[in-house]
């Protein structure tokens, strides 16, 4: 198994420094320009009452805007969710489906492997490499922290990453159980993508019409804090997701070591078991 892991996180490499590196510098710059406006003095108040409140709670709730952890959960972490989500559920359909499709997989199990080894091994490695891209980010938060005067630490930094990892294993995990029960994992991509979509937005205007909260309660992104976890951590609702996610992988990894392997890729929505007799 850890060969399988270790060619897999090798195989990462390159995405790892890719998203890592660069949203670790765009951390770094939000920071940047946090404590410049402030510096210079810039009248955010006069700039923020123009926005609409409707508009201000969609995008952040009720934050505050001036407070360093508002504004970091405005400009960073209210919309990674979804752009950090697209990637990882493209990589979760890399861990199995997609080598399936290709064919590869095929030499994979010709070896003598378990299904239980060649699944955890590729998943573990998928995973890691999600959580050493958050480290990257967050080690251009730290630098961005440490050169300038602000009310958090590094370490309380660390808060709003934990959730931010919590909310993306589980639509990790979605996709990698998707993936195990459909046939086609185009469709398991789709499905997952459009259930990330539609949570990111009913979550938001669950802020603004309370309409929304019944559905709401549904939502994965209902339980995301953000931000806002550097003011310390829901616990309850962390474990909830943690949860979650144990359960979806759980799920994938019994469904593969139970169905047939298929190669190619064929069917829509029909399940994926395999036969008896």
């Amino acid at each position: 198994m850890f060969a399988i892991f270790q060619r897999k996180l090798f195989k990462n490499w390159l995405i790892i420094l890719g998203w890592g590196i660069g949203l670790a510098f765009l951390g770094f710059l939000i920071l940047d320009i946090y404590e410049t406006m402030f510096q210079q003095n810039v009248d955010l108040q006069v700039l923020m009452n123009a926005y609409p409140e409707d508009l201000m709670a969609f995008f952040g709730g009720e934050v505050d805007i001036f407070s360093t952890s508002g504004f970091i959960q405005m400009e960073f972490f209210s919309y990674m969710p979804i752009i950090l989500g697209i990637m990882t559920i493209s990589a979760a359909a890399g861990v199995i489906a997609r080598g399936e499709k290709a064919g590869s997989l095929e030499l994979i199990v010709g070896q003598p492997i378990s299904r239980s080894a060649l699944f955890w091994g590729r998943s573990l490695a998928s995973i890691l490499s999600l959580l050493l891209i958050l480290i990257l980010v967050w080690v251009g938060f730290a630098l961005g922290i440490s050169l300038n005067d602000f009310e958090l630490t590094p370490l309380e930094m660390i808060l709003p990453f934990i959730s931010l990892f919590a909310i993306l294993l589980v639509f990790h995990n979605l996709e990698l159980f998707l993936s195990m029960v459909l046939a086609n994992s185009g469709t398991a991509n789709l499905i997952s993508v459009i259930l990330l979509i539609v949570s990111f937005f009913v979550t938001s205007f669950a802020r603004i019409d309370e309409r929304f909260e019944g559905i709401n309660r549904f939502s994965p992104l209902h339980f995301y804090q953000g931000g806002a976890a550097v003011n310390g951590l829901d616990q309850q609702n962390l474990l909830l997701l943690i949860g979650i996610s144990i359960l979806l992988i759980i799920l994938a990894w019994v469904t593969f070591s139970l169905r047939d392997l298929r190669f190619g890729g064929s069917g829509g929505l029909r399940l994926v078991l395999k036969r008896k007799g």
